[in-house]
């Protein structure tokens, strides 16, 4: 099993409230790990093209990060799920959460990690 895959394993273990952790490097989603017993709120169309989404949302951000520095993170908050999006030196981390999950909290832990 490949490191990144065990990452998001990991990410999983350090919140119940995570439902779904994956990985993404260069544009593509490497590696994701979901909860055991979690029913998928995405189809698999619907799901690559929310994972576009994200590659399109850091793209476009990149725009501003000469004038207000780096994005560390985005929380988008939807009636059935969180979507956190989390910028890392190696990629980007995508977590989607139970909408009552303290998100501050799981990106604290997920900073502690050392992997």
């Amino acid at each position: 099993m490949s490191t990144v895959n065990n990452y998001c394993k990991k990410i999983l273990e350090i919140d119940p409230q995570i439902r779904f952790a994956g990985k993404i490097v260069n544009d593509q989603l490497v590696s994701s790990a979901r909860k055991d017993g979690v029913i998928p709120l995405l189809d698999k169309q619907l799901a690559d093209l929310a994972h576009h989404q994200v590659i399109v949302k850091a793209m476009m951000d990149k725009m501003f990060t000469d004038k207000m520095g780096n994005t560390d993170w985005i929380v988008e908050s939807k009636g059935k799920v969180k979507l956190l999006t989390i910028f890392l030196g190696d990629g980007i981390l995508i977590l989607s959460t139970e909408p009552t999950s303290d998100h501050h909290q799981i990106i604290e832990k997920i900073k502690k990690l050392q992997m």
